[in-house]
């Protein structure tokens, strides 16, 4: 994996002999805007003095070390840190993945267009979470497990005042759920089920009955999402993620309450009439995001956004 933006000292060398100055280390500069440092041969041509320091000024060595590699999950804990939030405050990101030409799921799930970088991007994002915010539907397509403790997070989940796994949230009206679920009976930290005022009684029971802390944000059968996001920050759940699906996102990104856009572009094509990552309710004037970040690792771009 290799960072592509914010370009700084730790932005990955694009391939042998480049760097990110856009300087060619024969002298040149590269279309690309890289070094290009070979002289054809496919040697590095890339000059070095006795204390093997490039012509940059950095250290050769470590200068190598900055290609393609995998990173330390602290190292993606860093990049995908919340920001400092202020007494009240809570910040919501969402975790998506989508092919080339705009699927966000193939046969019904997004482990198709997913990788192995990708998942330890997942999991980092869930390892800084307070709370995960879901829709019914993908917790019964995407078989939803309780989020585990993970001891590559533990002593920052302490030092930041969190619990030792993020609490799952999921949002549904009907409740039509499947409260035999290890999700709701089995979790480190209580399930939460997110639903409206007008939900039906017996089945706001049965939720409750098998370990499920219910929480009403909203007057009629359905979640409205700031009413959602404000009752979780209530409970000191201010670190919030959610992955989903589509329908839940759209209703986030309408009611306008989406601070961050974690978007993973497979290299993917999958054609057909698959959903895209946010659906629903439109909005009247499409809303402005800023880059944050840009990772990439074989082709896959791991990218993230800020609401401007």
């Amino acid at each position: 994996m290799r960072r592509l933006f914010p370009v700084t000292d730790m932005t990955a060398i694009d391939a042998p002999g480049r760097e990110e100055t856009g300087r060619d280390a024969t002298g040149g500069a590269s279309s690309t805007g890289v070094v290009t440092g070979s002289d054809g041969t496919g040697r590095d041509t890339t000059a070095r003095d006795a204390h093997g320091r490039d012509g940059t000024g950095r250290d050769a060595t470590a200068r190598d070390a900055l290609r393609d590699r995998e990173w330390s999950l602290d190292e993606l804990a860093d990049a995908y840190a919340y920001p400092d939030l202020a007494p009240g405050e809570s910040w919501l990101r969402a975790n998506m993945v989508s092919s080339l030409d705009g699927a966000g799921q193939h046969d019904g799930r997004s482990q198709p267009l997913s990788s192995d970088s990708d998942m330890r991007i997942f999991g980092t994002l869930r390892g800084l979470a307070d709370v995960i915010v879901v829709g019914a539907q993908t917790v019964r397509q995407e078989g939803y497990r309780p989020a585990r403790a993970r001891e590559a997070f533990a002593a920052r989940r302490a030092a930041a005042g969190q619990g030792p796994a993020p609490v799952i949230a999921v949002v549904s009206a009907s409740l039509d759920l499947d409260f035999t679920l290890p999700l709701y009976t089995e979790p480190l930290v209580p399930t939460l089920v997110l639903t409206g005022a007008a939900a039906p009684a017996d089945r706001v029971a049965e939720a409750r009955a098998a370990g499920a802390e219910v929480v009403i944000a909203g007057d009629g059968p359905g979640v409205e999402p700031a009413r959602a996001t404000a009752a979780l920050a209530e409970r000191g759940l201010r670190r919030q993620l959610t992955e989903g699906g589509p329908r839940l996102l759209g209703q986030f990104v309408a009611a306008g309450v989406l601070d961050e856009m974690c978007l993973t572009v497979s290299p993917t094509m999958t054609a057909g009439s698959a959903q895209r990552i946010a659906g629903g309710p439109s909005v009247a004037v499409p809303q402005r995001f800023a880059v944050a970040s840009v990772l990439e690792e074989a082709g896959f771009l791991f990218t993230r956004y800020r609401r401007i």
